[in-house]
This record gives C-alpha cells, structure tokens and sequence, in this order.
C-alpha cells in the first residue's frame, strides 16, 4: 500500500514541478526579505522581487522544454532476425512524432501505393510506448520493428548498421 502512496506523490510532484519551484522560490525570498522588513512596501518589494526571480526560472525552464520539442526524431527499421538497424532517410520533429504521422511518412516509403502496408509492431503497445518515450523527451529515435516480409514492402535505400 505504501508503495501505491509513494506513486501518487512521485506523479503529482512531476505534474506540478513548476508550480512547485514557483512557490518555493516566492517563499524563500519572501523569507529572507521578510525577516528584516519593517515596512509595508518592504514586503510588497520583497513579493516583487521573489516572483520576477522564479517567473524568470520558470520562463527558462518553459524555453528548454520548447526547444526539445523541436529536436528532429530519426526512423529506423529494426530487422527482427539480425538486429540491423535500417536508416529509412525519414525524420520528424519531436512535436509531430505520434502514430499517425509516422505512418503517413512511412506509406511515402512503400513500393505498391495501391494499397497499404501492413506492419504487425504497429498495433502492438511497445510502440506507443516508444511514442510515449519520445514525446517526453527520453528517447531521440524511432525504431520501428520488421520482418524479413514486412520489409519487403517498402522501398529503401539507405545505409544499413548493427545496432549497438
């Protein structure tokens, strides 16, 4: 049970981490002002302050968290039975790197355009988790999972490496 506790207050931490640092940064300069302050305008100047300073961090915090959204997501195939990592030449940014994106760009690669291609790895949850892991920042590729057959499907030629 305790553990399941320990969860909910890990998930809510993350989920107000900036409300979190906001606060603290407000009350600790409001701590130090405050504590020799002897006037009203004092402690007005002392939540001035301590806000501009975490309004601040929070402006540099949002900034990064902006310009992870744009770094560029590579997809590769991953051969099942060798584990050769095929470069496929596709990339998308972080902010556009969901499901159906993916597939869109992947249909541009396949040989027959009449119909479209089948790939059992997508309707499986280890992919989304991939997405999940991207789209949160802790993961900088896509390796898409393939079958000798399911590979024949697409038209590909780029470069081939062992998968470290």
């Amino acid at each position: 049970m305790k553990g399941s506790e320990d969860m909910k207050i890990k998930t809510i931490v993350l989920k107000y981490k900036l409300l979190i640092v906001f606060i603290a940064v407000t009350v600790t300069g409001l701590a130090f002002y405050f504590l020799g302050a002897k006037k009203a305008w004092d402690i007005f100047g002392a939540v001035d302050t301590a806000s501009a300073v975490a309004l601040a961090i929070l402006a540099f915090w949002g900034y990064l968290e902006y310009i992870k959204l744009e770094d560029e997501i590579k997809i590769y195939f991953l051969t099942q039975k060798d584990k050769k990592r095929i470069d496929t030449g596709i990339s998308i940014l972080r902010k556009y790197c969901t499901r159906s994106e993916v597939l869109g760009l992947l249909g541009m690669l396949q040989k027959d355009t009449k119909g479209r291609f089948n790939i059992r790895a997508i309707k499986d949850t280890s992919l989304l988790e991939l997405f999940q892991k991207i789209q949160k920042g802790d993961l900088d590729y896509l390796e898409i999972p393939l079958s000798a057959e399911e590979l024949e499907q697409f038209e590909i030629n780029h470069q081939t490496e062992e998968r470290a």
